[in-house]
């Protein structure tokens, strides 16, 4: 019997309109506080999306120029196909393990990372955590518009790098005015569908054709193996995963197929970064190295990929924004009549700021950002888990986050919790070898193996073993600084207590 291929494209048709009615009906809430502030920072579970909206997202948040960049990096630093394509596996399912606990923590609690602070840190603990995710995807923000820039001056000449890196870093923000509904439509709609089809096409095309070029090993300067797997990291690495899947299912392998799908593709364009390199022999010139691309995979089609370019570029931008504008959003959404968008229009300017300083001020400034970033928030990510999932299981210590505290109600500080951090985050930055110019200059980034894994494990070690200390005594709770509302709830010590648990999931 022939399948019924109009009534398959009615249907597909159909859930088209509903989704795009369903986003249109939330535009108003994502415009106004996007769940990002104390009155309305839960994300209700009939306001989660299906999981193609996630595969459509990521793909996009792994995909582009970008992620070739890196692939020239590994390249000119000595490393093999088979020894690129073996460096960013590792390092990309490093960062999938970790991403795993930040998804699930997300979705059970339907809370971004910053208001998640404010409960598991408390005041003090949550301001120093929403400056790291303040700061650290605003370097991402002035890197990735600088490549953008880059591009368009190998495309056409466009000198005006200075100018036009500044100008592009701050007009990126403009999806995030529309919160994650601008942000998903544009991906799923836009970016993947032309990033995808690029892709294959690129890396086929150079097998069949140039297969006999990709054998042997490059000669390079020599980029040890480890800092080859932290660049992975770094540019794998969001940090706030609870932000974007707050809006997912709160089952904890339910990310999983997202992370697999746009595994993929991050390694295929790494691939196809380290291929264009070889076949280009531009010798560290980036804009030949991509006007020769163009003609490989475009058909020398520079109007296309100005078009691929610029809108992979501010997708990926809208990501680090986000991260940024929903750390704004826990420090200042609660101030009286504090519209979303003018933390945005704030937060643009940082990334302007950004932008200066990562690409005309900082000696391997995409370096510096992608350590910082992978060291920080991710390590304040395991602590909570840790607080989420473990404390009640080893120490019958149990803290609920259904609810968001104001900051009148958020406990002071959770000392534990902010020790741990620093310790973890001093130790990820020596090791990485990401301090200002000047600083601990001694310490390189050859013989410390996966920093950022070792660091993550640090934090949540470290904060388990300085519990075990505490939890006796009898200001235990407000040592590990739970709010007025945890205190009240009286929780049963074994509980893991979230807005899942209360609907029953």
């Amino acid at each position: 019997m022939a399948p019924d291929l109009h009534g398959e494209i009615a249907h597909d048709v159909d859930d088209l309109k509903a989704d795009i009615a369903f986003e249109r009906g939330e535009l108003g809430a994502a415009i106004t506080h996007d769940y990002s502030t104390a009155e309305t920072g839960i994300v209700p579970l009939s306001h989660r999306r299906p999981m193609w909206h996630f595969l459509g997202l990521w793909t996009t948040f792994v995909a582009g120029f970008s992620y070739m960049f890196l692939g020239f990096e590994i390249h000119d630093g000595g490393h093999s196909l088979a020894s690129t394509v073996a460096i960013t596996l590792i390092g990309y399912g490093m960062y999938v393990a970790y991403a795993m606990f930040g998804s699930y923590l997300g979705s059970r609690t339907g809370q971004t990372h910053a208001l998640l602070t404010r409960s598991v840190f408390g005041v003090f603990g949550s301001w120093i955590v929403s400056a790291f995710i303040l700061i650290a995807p605003l370097g991402w923000v002035g890197y990735q518009a600088n490549l953008l820039v880059t591009l368009w001056n190998g495309f056409y000449g466009w000198s005006a790098i200075f100018t036009l890196t500044l100008l592009v870093a701050g007009l990126m923000i403009f999806n995030n005015l529309l919160g994650f509904t601008g942000i998903s439509v544009f991906a799923r709609y836009l970016v993947t569908p032309l990033l995808i089809v690029w892709c294959i096409y690129m890396v086929v095309k150079g097998f069949v054709s140039d297969g006999g070029h990709f054998h042997g090993t490059p000669a390079g300067s020599g980029l040890p193996f480890w800092v080859a797997v932290v660049a992975v990291i770094g540019f794998s690495m969001w940090g706030n995963e609870p932000d974007f899947w707050r809006y997912g299912r709160p089952r904890f392998v339910w990310p999983l197929p997202t992370y697999l799908f746009a595994a993929a593709f991050f390694t295929l364009f790494t691939m196809a970064g380290w291929m264009m390199d070889q076949l280009a022999n531009a010798k560290g010139d980036d804009s030949l190295i991509f006007r020769y691309t163009v003609h490989y995979s475009l058909f020398g089609a520079f109007w296309l990929a100005w078009i691929i370019a610029t809108i992979s570029q501010i997708a990926i931008n809208d990501g680090n924004y986000y991260e940024s504008v929903n750390a704004g959003q826990n420090l200042l959404g609660s101030i009286k009549r504090w519209p979303r968008v003018l933390t945005c229009l704030l937060v643009a300017g940082g990334g302007v700021i950004a932008a200066d300083l990562v690409n005309f001020h900082f000696l391997n400034g995409w370096f510096k950002v992608s350590s910082f970033l992978a060291v920080t928030v991710p390590s304040a990510t395991v602590i909570m888990a840790v607080d989420h999932f473990v404390l009640p299981r080893l120490f019958r210590i149990s803290r609920p986050l259904d609810h968001v505290p104001h900051w009148d109600e958020a406990g002071k500080i959770n000392l534990p919790a902010v020790i741990a951090l620093l310790g973890a985050v001093f130790f990820g930055v020596t090791g990485t070898a990401s301090w200002p110019h000047g600083w601990l200059e001694a310490t390189a980034p050859n013989s410390w193996g996966p920093v950022p894994l070792e660091t993550w494990v640090i934090a949540g070690a470290a904060y388990i073993g300085l519990v075990a200390l505490v939890r006796s005594a009898a200001n235990a709770k407000q040592l590990l600084g739970f709010s007025k509302p945890a205190l009240a709830s009286n929780a049963p010590g074994d509980a893991i207590v979230d807005m899942a648990t209360a609907a029953g999931v």
